[in-house]
């Protein structure tokens, strides 16, 4: 059995198509000694297109290339049962009629759901943290990401991200 880091493998975009794919498992990949499955990238959007209420493709860039990302909605471990949510929604509208010292708190929760219950509305220039797989779309023959977990970021932990993938090369990677 092929053994392989479990941990996502914290890379740059040009290392995907650096990476060697392995004999064994097309969906493992060797670089530095490392072999891994899943990644984890940082960078901006570029182009955002073929969006749907279930999947969306965009382009990802960070310094060192670009890279392409399918993104399933469904598939994302964010969504809450449709059932669980109307459940939850009925249960805040219950306990919301009579003054309750926790109707803030649950209020405030109730919230975070939904907020993370929604689709990712990405839009050029938006700064994202990606992790995913690769893997090879083989009408065009070239390496693509297939993202499970997408969350929008900021500049500053672009700026943060690009430090700390330097540190971990010279450390790490490259040593």
């Amino acid at each position: 059995m092929e053994r392989w880091r479990k941990a996502p493998f914290k890379i740059y975009i040009q290392d995907i198509f650096r990476a060697k794919q392995s004999e064994n498992n097309k969906y493992v990949y060797e670089m530095f000694g490392i072999k891994f499955k899943n990644v984890l990238l940082h960078g901006v959007v570029t182009a955002v297109y073929n969006t749907s209420e279930r999947f969306t493709n965009f382009e990802l860039n960070d310094p060192t290339g670009t890279v392409q990302v399918y993104y399933n909605f469904t598939k994302a471990n964010k969504h809450v049962n449709a059932e669980c949510m109307k459940d939850i929604v009925q249960s805040f509208a219950k306990v919301s009629r009579f003054p309750d010292k926790d109707v803030k708190t649950m209020s405030f929760m109730l919230e975070r759901i939904e907020k993370r219950n929604s689709n990712l509305n990405l839009k050029k220039g938006d700064y994202i943290s990606v992790l995913g797989d690769i893997f090879v779309d083989d009408l065009k023959d070239t390496r693509m990401i297939s993202g499970y977990d997408c969350n929008v970021t900021s500049i500053e932990k672009d700026i943060i991200w690009m430090e700390e993938m330097r540190d971990i090369y010279d450390r790490c990677y490259l040593r």
